[in-house]
């Protein structure tokens, strides 16, 4: 919702005219006596045109509110759907990718955006830069990643390929072999 401040001139103005404009086109005529009775018996009409003027001028305004709500919601759920088709569809190295994140208990690491899984984790919206897009000469180098606010609720153990419960220890010792070679490099091991 908008502060005071924030609402523009515009809408107070029509705010303000279709206020007054209601206000005498209600009023009785009995209230308005004299010479400024006389004038708005006169131009009533026109205070009705503002009034309807200064209404479809806000109509207008929610009518655009509504559209932006429905298009921005209908564009997210457009947005989760793909997300969701996607992860079902991730290549073992990319899995390998977003398991970093749970092993290393961390929503940010460090990854090389050059590695062809991670470039296209990021092109496909799962992950996102952790702190802002970066310049365009630094593109080749290792930078902090996170996973995507929209792709968070959908990676689950079993996208990923884990089940921390049923796993056996060969299992586990399997999905620790399949890490990519730059994640044992981030930890100081060889």
């Amino acid at each position: 919702m908008p502060e005071l401040r924030q609402v523009s001139t515009l809408n107070w103005f029509m705010c303000w005219l279709m206020l007054s404009c209601l206000l005498i086109t209600l009023l009785p005529d009995s209230l308005f006596s004299g010479s400024f009775g006389l004038w708005l018996a006169d131009y009533r009409l026109l205070f009705v045109l503002a009034m309807v003027l200064s209404g479809t001028y806000f109509l207008s305004i929610g009518a655009i509110m509504l559209f932006q709500h429905v298009f921005y919601r209908k564009q997210r759920l457009t947005r989760q759907k793909l997300l969701k088709e996607l992860l079902e569809y991730l290549d073992p190295s990319e899995k390998a990718v977003l398991r970093e994140f749970v092993i290393q208990r961390k929503s940010v690491i460090k990854l090389p955006v050059t590695e062809p899984s991670v470039k296209n984790l990021l092109s496909q919206g799962i992950l996102t830069y952790a702190y802002g897009e970066p310049g365009e000469n630094s593109l080749h180098a290792i930078k902090a990643l996170m996973i995507t606010l929209e792709a968070r609720p959908l990676l689950t153990f079993k996208v990923l390929g884990l089940n921390p419960a049923n796993m056996t220890e060969e299992q586990k010792s399997q999905i620790l072999n399949t890490r990519p070679r730059y994640a044992y490099k981030q930890l100081g091991r060889s």
